[in-house]
């Protein structure tokens, strides 16, 4: 089913002028003529951790449990938990964990939203992330020598399978082994295979691996993992004012270069991280961070757009079988972002999104 002319209509009719503060509330109306999604797909969203507060509406809490119902509502099915790791510089041979850090991702809190997750009847894919002091990218860990390597992957390994066992413990359906690793997927191949292996004898649920878009061709151990997993930020415009038919090309061409991919090594593809902005570059820097955005402009029709083009183009790709929204938060009154960011909560992409995850409606709809 073509959905782009009801779409585009409901992008341009129904958006806010530019700089309009977000809604608080989420918008419960759905797009109208926007088809569910074959039942294939894992209707996911990435839920992320409140740090405001000390964590007190973040994982595990009451204001959590709420989000999780509301997004049971929105028709999600799945969810994605990313609990943090870190490194102090990208040279250094060990991974912390977060421990007892009062407002960040503690094992309690952990522990406490997947239970709650699982009452709720959704399924918990659990997906470690590491961050780097300053922000600097994962993908960019660079070790001196095999030494160093060897330390930093023995530090890693008691990282994941800590996590292996929780998710083992608490039920979780899906674990994520790593996540953007650019520089030791190919280098390190086989300390990731028996890493793989290990992860195995603790979770007995699904396994994959999350390559960043533009490495995930390269990687060559998918057959070790269930899925292959995709962070999928491609550019999908050069400039803000591109068409919907350049759009549509451009993610048409990104997933089809997946889709090789995925025929190659026979095996079923999740979108582990795909998301847009609210503002009006969001399709021509999907990955950049709003906090390093000076004053970003809120323009939901831009992230409306990205939702709309992506959503219309996995319904037609039988080897895409799930994909995982950046992001919604745990505690709805955040002020993490601010209205230009991914969130699509009391947003235009939110409408589309409860139309096409086939959730629950108010009697009015978008038009």
């Amino acid at each position: 089913m073509r959905l782009a002319l009801s779409l585009l209509l409901l992008v341009v009719s129904c958006s806010k002028p530019t700089g309009e503060t977000e809604p608080r509330a989420p918008d419960e109306r759905c797009a109208s003529g926007v088809a569910p999604l074959p039942g294939r797909i894992q209707r996911g969203i990435s839920v992320a951790h409140s740090y405001q507060h000390a964590g007190t509406k973040g994982y595990g809490t009451e204001t959590s449990a709420a989000t999780l119902r509301e997004l049971r509502e929105l028709g999600v099915e799945w969810i994605s938990l990313t609990p943090f790791g870190f490194m102090r510089s990208l040279a250094e041979p060990k991974v912390h964990s977060i421990g007892a850090y009062r407002a960040g991702e503690t094992d309690d809190r952990m522990h406490r939203e997947i239970r709650k997750a699982k009452a709720l009847g959704l399924k918990v894919m659990l997906k470690p992330h590491i961050w780097v002091v300053r922000g600097l990218w994962r993908g960019e860990i660079e070790l001196p020598d095999d030494e160093a390597w060897r330390q930093w992957f023995a530090s890693y390994e008691r990282w994941i399978l800590h996590y292996a066992d929780m998710a083992e413990t608490e039920g979780a359906d899906m674990l994520v082994v790593g996540v953007e690793l650019r520089s030791t997927e190919r280098r390190q191949e086989r300390r990731w295979r028996q890493l793989v292996s290990e992860v195995r004898r603790r979770f007995h649920g699904e396994i994959t691996y999350s390559a960043n878009w533009d490495d995930a061709a390269a990687l060559p151990w998918w057959d070790a993992v269930d899925y292959i997993g995709v962070q999928f930020y491609p550019p999908l415009a050069t400039g803000e004012k591109a068409s919907s038919t350049v759009i549509r090309a451009e993610v048409t061409a990104r997933l089809d270069s997946i889709g090789a991919i995925s025929r190659q090594h026979e095996k079923p593809v999740l979108l582990t991280e795909v998301g847009y902005r609210a503002a009006p570059n969001a399709l021509i820097h999907p990955h950049e961070w709003p906090e390093r955005t000076a004053k970003p402009r809120f323009d939901p029709r831009a992230q409306a757009m990205g939702y709309q083009m992506l959503l219309e183009a996995v319904r037609h790709r039988p080897w895409v079988k799930g994909l995982y929204w950046w992001k919604w938060f745990t505690d709805p009154d955040t002020t993490e972002e601010g209205p230009a960011g991914f969130s699509p909560r009391g947003k235009l992409a939110e409408a589309i999104l409860r139309s096409a995850y086939g959730g629950n409606c108010a009697a009015s709809s978008v038009r």
